[in-house]
């Protein structure tokens, strides 16, 4: 056998070794976005998030990672990816409520036991339902388990009781479903962009926020309010959308690897964040803030006409139902 015969041979095998996808597969370049800071957890999960999808796909995911609201507000980055932009944007169900009213149960407040449960609930008829409606809008549910913490109150004084949030502008998401909460829980419910909430604070546009613990140390907020209450009234979570445009022109195998990816990091993200939020209190403390440990039965009961307000009391039942609470 010549030369040429032996190359042709060893050329044959080492391309039934390789599957075709390493010769065919082209880049598949997207952005990250989201609008917190480096510091906090939800951009180091976003970080992570793009390690892997390159891991995984062997270099054909290029996702590139935009933080601190560089691509713009939460909602207009959600409308670009609707528009076809190749965006997974880091929201909340309570702004995606906007487009399925449904899917803002899981942003209630005191809903679920602990944060575990948001890796449960994406395993629901309930969240197949809300998937479909989605995509019916342009939207596809990349993954729902992202946690960011839970919100409390953070002002320059304590609270301890819904009176004492009578009169006080508190900053919140601007949806009805914060909105109502807050006000609810004895608020003047204000919204204003997150990236806007130091600046609203330190002017005396808001008397303070409800924020979760990485939130308040990434965006320095103790510097401008030395009290955290800790209602912990909201389990923030980090619905990552992309948009349908997107979604259906990735081959179906990348489809997966983005899906396993996404649902992958923001679960073990969820252990950092309690960790980190661990180490920010006790930094912040060091820095002259105080945190108030409260009991939370009047915030749990003053919070409970919203669900019937909102039309989730029936839709909260069916989901313990499926979690077996």
């Amino acid at each position: 056998m010549g030369r040429r015969g032996t190359i042709t041979i060893l050329l044959v095998c080492f391309m039934m070794s390789v599957p075709l996808t390493s010769f065919a597969a082209k880049p598949i370049k997207l952005f990250i976005a989201g609008t917190s800071g480096a510091e906090d957890t939800q951009s180091m999960g976003h970080f992570e998030f793009a390690k892997r999808l390159a891991a995984a796909s062997d270099g054909v995911f290029e996702a590139e990672v935009k933080i601190n609201a560089v691509m713009g507000e939460t909602d207009d980055v959600t409308e670009q990816a609707i528009q076809g932009v190749p965006v997974i944007n880091a929201t909340d169900p309570g702004r995606l409520a906007a487009y399925v009213p449904e899917y803002g149960l899981i942003q209630m407040p005191y809903l679920l036991p602990d944060y575990t449960y948001l890796n449960k609930i994406m395993d629901t008829k309930l969240y197949a339902k809300w998937d479909k409606a989605f995509q019916e809008k342009g939207l596809k549910l990349v993954t729902s388990n992202g946690y960011s913490g839970v919100r409390s109150w953070v002002t320059n004084f304590p609270v301890r009781t819904p009176a004492d949030l009578k009169g006080v502008k508190i900053r919140t998401i601007g949806s009805d479903l914060f909105v109502n909460s807050v006000n609810a829980m004895g608020a003047i419910a204000t919204a204003l962009p997150w990236a806007e909430t130091y600046q609203g604070m330190e002017q005396g546009v808001v008397d303070g926020c409800e924020a979760q613990i990485p939130g308040i140390y990434s965006m320095r907020f103790y510097e401008v309010k030395n009290h955290v209450s800790l209602s912990e009234h909201f389990t923030l979570i980090a619905s990552m959308v992309t948009g349908t445009i997107f979604f259906n022109s990735i081959p179906a195998e990348y489809q997966t690897i983005l899906m396993k990816q996404a649902f992958d990091t923001y679960k073990d993200n969820q252990s950092i964040v309690v960790s980190k939020s661990d180490d920010y209190i006790k930094e912040m403390e060091g820095k002259g803030v105080t945190f108030v440990k409260i009991d939370k039965t009047p915030f749990i009961e003053a919070v409970q006409p919203v669900y019937e307000k909102m039309n989730f009391s029936k839709l909260r039942d069916e989901l313990y139902a499926e979690l077996g609470l």
